[in-house]
């Protein structure tokens, strides 16, 4: 099942289940035989024409809610809340063998009562969930956040060894292996502190995939069958952008896209346009992927995470063919 189809089920069938839990205990507290036994009260009115009422009713809240407020257009919703009111309280009426034109024409009231109950569900609806994405926010920063202490393995020591490394190969003159140190040094440093903030500025987030991106190539042998082209932005403004969101979709094109032994090719390329970043990442589908290791977030964590922290604010497109596979991604950025 659709996994949008499932959401608007579960959210319609727990409205409507809170709702007849309410109006039958209500009207249980109020009945007029006492001494009708509790079993067989419930079952003469589990099925009856207010049990309707009610199922079309949280129906017609849980489609105003998930297609109208969600898109942040107060007319539509409003006029949606009012249309929906109006049809119920006209159902109700026929339901009850009411629909004579004087008692409809006399609906004024119903109709905006109606109609507020689902302005009000929306907005308790509305509060819950964005206390339940702000809770998920923190879980997965949390996770995000021990996951790297669990990496960092002293990290202390990790930049120590990696100075002398990085001294050792300049006294041997071993300027390409001494690039790549300091390259992995300063990849090291970003993850390690970038990893337990929420944003950080763009042009870091680009620095550590220019970093990323020439240990990727400089790992790769230097032949023709053998194609990666890059380019990244001269001129990045200052905005801000969470850490690592880039980077699997990255190393997912060289994981697949390189092979010793036969033609194949990576393309990397990224701009910003205004407060909208696009990457572009295209690589050919080989037999026999060359093994690349990477921060085993996967594309799949990392959609969640963007859905996370920025709803409605990105967009991602994977095509494949027997032999290419592209990704397009856009993220509406905060300055």
């Amino acid at each position: 099942m659709n996994a949008k189809v499932k959401l608007f089920l579960e959210g319609w069938l727990i409205h409507l289940g809170l709702l007849l839990t309410v109006l039958l205990f209500f009207n249980f507290l109020h009945r007029h035989d006492q001494t009708e036994p509790i079993s067989h009260y419930f079952a003469r009115h589990l099925i009856n024409k207010d049990v309707i009422i009610a199922a079309e009713l949280t129906l017609l809240a849980e489609i105003c809610y998930q297609y109208l407020f969600k898109k942040h257009n107060l007319f539509w919703f409003i006029s949606g809340c009012l249309l929906s009111a109006a049809f119920m309280v006209i159902a109700y009426l026929w339901l009850r063998d009411k629909i004579d034109p004087v008692v409809k024409l006399n609906t004024i009231a119903p109709v905006v009562f109606t109609a507020g109950y689902i302005f009000v569900y929306a907005l308790i609806r509305n509060y819950f969930y964005a206390c339940s994405i702000k809770k998920d926010i923190q879980l997965s920063q949390s996770r995000h956040e021990l996951d790297a202490l669990k990496a960092q393995l002293n990290p202390h020591f990790l930049f120590n060894c990696l100075n002398y490394l990085y001294g050792t190969a300049l006294r041997e003159k071993a300027g390409q292996t001494a690039e790549g140190i300091d390259e992995l040094s300063e990849m090291m440093r970003y993850t390690i502190s970038g990893i337990h903030q929420n944003t950080v500025p763009l042009q870091n987030e680009i620095d550590f995939i220019a970093h990323y991106l020439k240990l990727q190539q400089a790992r790769l042998p230097q032949k023709d069958s053998i194609k990666v082209n890059i380019v990244l932005p001269q001129q990045v403004p200052a905005l801000q952008i969470a850490p690592l969101v880039l980077v699997p979709f990255i190393e997912n094109a060289f994981k697949y896209g390189i092979s010793m032994d036969e033609p194949c090719f990576v393309e990397i390329k990224i701009s910003i346009d205004d407060t909208t970043l696009n990457m572009a990442a295209g690589n050919s589908i080989v037999a026999k992927p060359i093994e690349i290791t990477g921060n085993n977030t996967g594309i799949k964590n990392t959609l969640k995470r963007l859905s996370l922290l920025y709803p409605g604010k990105y967009h991602v497109k994977q095509t494949s063919s027997s032999t290419q596979y592209h990704t397009t991604f856009q993220l509406q950025l905060n300055n």
